[in-house]
């Protein structure tokens, strides 16, 4: 999935939030929104710095930080 569709849905998110009338769906919406920006951010990074990304790498002890 590109982050282009998680932006997609983070602004169908906003739109309902915005259309909706019953807070605690309005409230969620939003959450939603924010995880699916969330989510594109992490999908960009991923792919613009694959060495960078996974559960393996911590930068404290990266390689090339010697």
């Amino acid at each position: 999935m590109t982050a282009d569709y998680f932006r997609e849905l983070a602004s169908r998110c906003r739109k309902a939030s915005r259309d909706c009338f019953d807070l605690f769906a309005k409230e969620e919406f939003r959450r939603l929104a924010n995880e699916f920006n969330a989510k594109a951010d992490e999908v960009e990074f991923s792919s613009r710095y694959p060495e960078r990304t996974g559960w393996f790498w911590q930068p404290q002890h990266h390689p090339t930080d010697r």
